[in-house]
């Protein structure tokens, strides 16, 4: 290529980028036509958080002085159900009213509606994100069929006296939501909590009375000698669902041998994985052509979809970009696309006299 072509080309890339920046500048913010949706969704999320956080501090846990907005969804940074570390500004993130809107959006770009029946996995190290999805289908009118687990990484919900199960519970019995967690499982390593703290140290009294409350409480945990009977239970409890939700990286979504983390977040682009005996159930739904989202890797989606992370003050709800899409002038899009395609005509152009006259 001669100095004078590249150098058309690379004027060619600036004009392109400059007319790309005036676009996106000329552009205007959109509000999505189910905005009023997610708004009633993040209203909701606030009064779960409030009914938790009141149960929460009844139970002896006083908030974090990790949870700076003091929302009251997140742990502590270690207990005897603790499984991993986990990133804090994520968790704290997790608990913003603004995830219940930003579900709701997921759920529309899925193609759900009302009627419709979802199936989903929660991982108790993200328990404003599992709210927030219940707040979701709350408002929408969806079905939903999911399974909830205890262990959680650190700033989960990895309070002995109180597990995620027993958080969706009081959010229930409060009668803020409708549909407790139809599966229970210890989760972390196996599904059967073998990373757990208190496990590995051998130090089980904690997790000892815990299971003892919860089986009083009425909560029957699952146990399977294999994970793709794990994975195959669970797949026959949701049978027919319109879309799968994974939230956080629990083993059941992710599966056992972290495949999944490799394809995103957010609503996922259609594939065709191929499955294994360690498959984990978003690989499993990805295969069979159901809508899947993935709820993991916060920062990202949330500078994708417009969500603060972890912002010093709540954002008021309703103003956050989640509520809205971006649209473009077509016509100036149009325009520089035209004069793009010319310019690169008229350069090949002249590079081929070019050429011509120097083989004289």
């Amino acid at each position: 290529m001669s100095k004078k072509k590249l150098l058309y080309y690379a004027g060619l890339l600036l004009f392109l980028a400059v007319a790309a920046a005036v676009i996106y500048r000329l552009g205007h913010h959109v509000r999505l036509s189910y905005a009023d949706e997610m708004e009633e969704a993040s209203r909701l999320h606030e009064k779960v958080a409030e009914a938790i956080r009141t149960e929460r501090l009844a139970r002896g846990y006083a908030l974090d002085p990790e949870d700076k907005l003091g929302i009251g969804f997140i742990g502590t940074e270690s207990s005897a159900i603790t499984t991993s570390l986990g990133h804090l500004d994520a968790k704290r993130t997790s608990e913003l009213p603004d995830m219940a809107a930003l579900c709701v959006r997921l759920l529309h770009e899925a193609g759900v509606e009302a009627g419709d029946t979802i199936g989903a996995t929660f991982s108790a190290s993200f328990p404003g994100a599992d709210m927030a999805l219940l707040c979701a289908v709350e408002v929408m009118d969806v079905k939903i069929i999911y399974s909830a687990t205890i262990g959680a990484s650190n700033y989960g919900a990895n309070l002995p006296g109180y597990v995620m199960p027993e958080m969706i519970k009081t959010a229930v019995d409060a009668g803020l939501l409708s549909t407790m967690p139809q599966m229970v499982s210890l989760g972390g390593d196996g599904d059967e909590g073998a990373n757990m703290l208190g496990v590995m140290l051998e130090e089980t009294e904690e997790i000892d009375a815990m299971l003892k409350r919860l089986a009083e409480e009425g909560f029957t945990l699952l146990h399977f000698k294999s994970y793709p009977e794990d994975i195959a239970y669970r797949m026959e409890q949701m049978g027919e669902i319109k879309a799968f939700v994974n939230v956080g990286g629990n083993i059941l979504g992710i599966g056992d041998n972290d495949a999944s983390l490799a394809f995103g977040q957010g609503l996922l682009r259609p594939a065709r994985p191929k499955l294994s005996a360690k498959s984990g159930l978003v690989e499993q739904y990805l295969y069979k052509g159901v809508p899947t989202i993935h709820l993991l890797n916060l920062k990202q989606l949330c500078a994708e979809m417009g969500v603060p992370f972890d912002p010093v003050s709540l954002p008021e709800i309703g103003t956050s970009a989640v509520y809205y899409s971006h649209d473009y002038s077509k016509a100036a899009i149009l325009i520089a696309g035209c004069l793009a395609l010319t310019a690169a005509v008229l350069i090949e152009t002249d590079e081929k006299r070019r050429k011509e006259k120097k083989g004289r």
